[in-house]
């Protein structure tokens, strides 16, 4: 995957990432989906920082 594609599905997950965690903040049975997004972005920013080396 070229460092384009990968980019964008970094910004993919990240906005599912940001879409499950307010559903989660909305939804009272679902409040375990908080910690969603930002397990996601955590994921994303340490693949970056293993990309760059």
């Amino acid at each position: 995957m070229d460092d384009a594609a990968a980019r964008k599905n970094d910004i993919m997950r990240m906005i599912i990432g940001l879409q499950l965690t307010v559903l989660g903040a909305a939804v009272d049975e679902l409040v375990l989906l908080l910690a969603v997004g930002p397990l996601l972005t955590f994921a994303v920013y340490t693949n970056e920082l293993r990309r760059r080396r």
